[in-house]
């Protein structure tokens, strides 16, 4: 277990330094390091992989997801391609009457090899998060990953308020990067990615800080010097974050950023009522001072950057182009093919710069799975939000608000990057994207005992003989808090 949780740690802590792990043997080292953790975490568990067992819709959907996009990279049958895909059959024909060479197999994909590479690290994200689910499990666990996480996310934001404060300041070793100079970047480069990083991590910060200030203590101990000094750190973050948040000037991140918390608020509204008095000062204070700032720093750049359109209108070109991609490819063009075909069906989008993404992580997915694996991978995703939601609203924020407010911080995080992905491509960078399962499998962990206590409650209502709906209701709350104070017990026994 403790060597399982330090390759996880590792993972977390490293994975954001070097440039978001943007280069392919960056990135393919982390994929080594995730089958390794699995491979552990299978040895120690003694059962079988969780994709042989296809109970869960979620793992179904998910399942089918990887068969699709790994059949994009079999090579089939001439024949068999000259139906699924046409146009790709007629680019074959053209490339061997061209080069005099005839190849009867040939894959979906235009660039197997680039789409094989892809494929393994989402199917190692796929069993990180179980890994990380398991080890969150245990409360000591859960902390240590959460003050990794959220210890990364204050540094990344200090470094880039640095970045914004000094223009001529570069990333880590590398100064010949003239876009963004000015700008909040971390150690990302590009300030949107940076941003949907920050956005991710700054709600997670929040509830783990209203966890830490409504455990249940006096109003004594809630007032004490050590007590006061962790509150005062965790908002100190928080603002910090937020503040490279704004100095990012990245639109879809600022507003993914606001959605967030507009999320959390209102998942959180029914227990912010009976917040402690130290809570109330400690949330008021973060306002304070992120307003004082902004008033001596000034956001007239930032205002600046929402009434620009350009960005919009090459936007709008980019997707206009590749729903021409889509047309001719319904079942896909491979995972990382993207900027290899829409070199040819670039008619609108007049730069010098290539084309690398789609500027929107779904509408790539689209084109690079096609619709069956489009479908079974969103609707999986759906379903397993929906559920999660559900779960949160049966939480007791009273009994439990360490995992209550993670589950909501987790949450409004995994909304913040679903919003900004519609004009992004944060999911297409490996530390972003680590990170959004990061957060799914937090979130998973935190509201999985209210599956089990539902199952436990579900079970004892069978197996009573009572009579009339009023014994009934009364055996089910008896058993249901007597369940839950069990379940509390041993979670702060852990």
């Amino acid at each position: 277990m403790i060597f399982l949780s330090f390759i996880i740690l590792f993972i977390n802590a490293t994975i954001p330094i070097l440039f978001a792990a943007v280069q392919p043997l960056v990135w393919s080292f982390y994929n080594i390091c995730m089958i390794a953790a699995f491979i552990i975490f299978l040895w120690q568990r003694r059962m079988i992989p969780p994709f042989f067992i296809l109970r869960a819709p979620v793992n179904f959907t998910v399942g089918i997801f990887f068969f699709v996009t790994l059949t994009l990279c079999i090579p089939l049958p001439d024949f068999i391609v000259s139906v699924l895909s046409p146009v790709r059959y007629a680019t074959n024909s053209t490339t061997w009457k061209l080069t005099g060479v005839i190849n009867e197999w040939q894959t979906l994909s235009y660039s197997s090899l680039n789409a094989l590479a892809w494929w393994s690290f989402l199917l190692s994200l796929f069993f990180y998060f179980f890994v990380v689910r398991f080890i969150c499990a245990e409360r000591k666990t859960l902390y240590v990953v959460l003050s990794t996480m959220i210890g990364l996310g204050i540094v990344e934001a200090f470094y880039g308020l640095i970045q914004a404060l000094v223009p001529s300041m570069g990333v880590l070793w590398v100064d010949y990067v003239h876009d963004y100079m000015g700008n909040a970047r971390g150690t990302f480069i590009n300030r949107n990615h940076f941003a949907g990083f920050v956005e991710m991590i700054w709600p997670l910060t929040l509830g783990y800080t209203m966890a830490m200030t409504d455990r249940g203590h006096s109003f004594r101990k809630a007032m004490s010097y050590d007590f006061l000094n962790r509150q005062a750190l965790m908002a100190l973050g928080i603002v910090v974050m937020l503040l490279a948040l704004l100095l990012s000037r990245s639109r879809a991140g600022i507003a993914g950023g606001l959605i967030g918390l507009l999320t959390f608020w209102c998942m959180a509204r029914p227990t912010i009522r009976r917040i402690t008095l130290p809570t109330r000062f400690l949330m008021g204070g973060i306002v304070i001072v992120l307003s004082i700032y902004c008033m001596i720093i000034g956001v007239d750049s930032i205002f600046e950057r929402f009434l620009l359109i350009d960005d919009a209108n090459s936007r709008i070109d980019i997707w206009r182009d590749s729903l021409s991609i889509l047309k001719e490819h319904p079942l896909g063009i491979g995972l990382r093919n993207y900027e290899t075909v829409f070199k040819v069906y670039n008619q609108n989008f007049a730069s010098d710069r290539t084309v690398t993404y789609a500027h929107n992580d779904y509408l790539q997915l689209l084109i690079e799975t096609g619709w069956i694996g489009f479908v079974s991978l969103i609707g999986g995703f759906v379903f397993f939000i929906g559920k999660s939601y559900s779960r949160i609203r049966r939480l007791d924020g009273k009994d439990d608000p360490m995992r209550f407010f993670l589950a909501i911080g987790a949450f409004s995080g995994i909304i913040s990057l679903v919003f900004h992905s519609f004009f992004d491509f944060n999911l297409q960078i490996p530390a972003n994207c680590l990170y959004f399962v990061a957060l799914m499998a937090i979130l998973s962990s935190c509201t999985e005992h209210v599956k089990r206590s539902q199952r436990f409650a579900n079970k004892t209502m069978k197996k009573t003989n009572l009579v009339g709906r009023g014994s009934m209701a009364r055996l089910w709350q008896f058993r249901k808090s007597k369940y839950q104070r069990h379940e509390l017990y041993n979670s702060y026994e852990q």
